[in-house]
């Protein structure tokens, strides 16, 4: 009798550590469970940040190309429009020879070779109307300082014809002088400043 309460004292142990094992089997086996969920849902928020980091850098790197290209092509229309719109190879010797007269201060010759430029511009078809304002422009204010220049001397050389006529010599070569001061190489003053100081035997 007491062997069997002592059998039935142990198996009712047994089951109850039995039960208690697997309540805590469960337990484990849950939180595992929740643990993972959280991990695989971290996983998944990271993964869709990197994917969405992934598009917009995708996108952004996209814009980056297509403002290049845009640049580029924008550029290349530039440089084509210019190219196209090149002052014309005769044109520009013309200006070329007309520059150095003025430089060289041969100012009368500037202004001849200025002047003829402009019809040619203004002839030339394949120059659009902007393009022949620019290329006039470009030498327009030597040219207008050439003709002042040429001009301002030839008054002043009139003048000296004009009082050398009167026999009023000396105020004539001022006039000369005057000349000369504004356009050194006009020669035609130069020639006449010679011939008078020649003639009366003046320095």
């Amino acid at each position: 009798m007491k062997k069997n309460l002592n059998l039935r004292k142990i198996k009712v142990i047994l089951i109850i550590i039995l039960l208690n094992l697997f309540v805590v089997s469960a337990l484990i086996f849950t939180i595992s469970c929740s643990s993972n969920k959280s991990k695989g849902t971290e996983t998944s928020i990271a993964a869709g940040s990197q994917s969405n980091q992934n598009g917009q850098n995708s996108q952004g790197s996209s814009a980056s190309n297509s403002s290049e290209l845009s640049t580029s092509s924008t550029s290349t229309s530039k440089q084509e429009t210019t190219t196209t719109q090149q002052i014309p190879p005769d044109i520009a010797q013309m200006i070329s020879e007309a520059d150095n007269y003025y430089n060289n201060g041969q100012y009368a010759e500037a202004v001849s070779a200025y002047r003829k430029i402009k019809p040619a511009v203004e002839s030339n078809s394949n120059l659009s109307d902007d393009m022949k304002n620019q290329i006039i422009n470009s030498y327009s204010k030597n040219f207008d300082d050439a003709k002042t220049i040429t001009e301002t001397a030839r008054m002043h050389y009139g003048n000296a014809m004009q009082l050398e006529y009167e026999k009023r010599i000396q105020e004539a070569v001022k006039e000369l002088e005057e000349a000369l001061k504004v356009y050194p190489k006009y020669q035609d003053a130069i020639d006449k400043l010679d011939s008078i100081k020649s003639l009366y035997k003046l320095k």
